[in-house]
């Protein structure tokens, strides 16, 4: 229920910025991701989620900005679990830029 009625709302409206962002974080890694193939591309989006815990925090950091307070409570409780979910659904979204 948070996934659909909080996470996916948030991530939706940080689209066109998230696009921008993880193409200035492929840059900043010198990873050329628009001539890169599917294959190149998602073992650089798994390696970034799986190994860079800076991008990672980052990422939750936006995304975190824009709960309410009674979802950033919620939020508290259940880290872990949202954690994965915030990162689910932004590397899915990556993958079909």
């Amino acid at each position: 229920e948070f996934q659909n009625l909080t996470l996916r709302p948030i991530i939706k409206s940080l689209n066109e910025f998230l696009s921008v962002y993880f193409q200035n974080y492929a840059t900043l890694k010198r990873f050329d991701i628009a001539n890169a193939r599917d294959l190149q591309k998602d073992k650089f989006v798994t390696i970034a989620f799986s190994k860079d815990n800076q991008f990672k925090n980052e990422l939750k950091g936006i995304v975190i900005g824009h709960f309410t307070i009674e979802e950033y409570s919620f939020y508290k409780n259940s880290s872990k679990q949202i954690n994965k979910r915030i990162f689910g659904i932004f590397k899915q979204r990556i993958l079909s830029f």
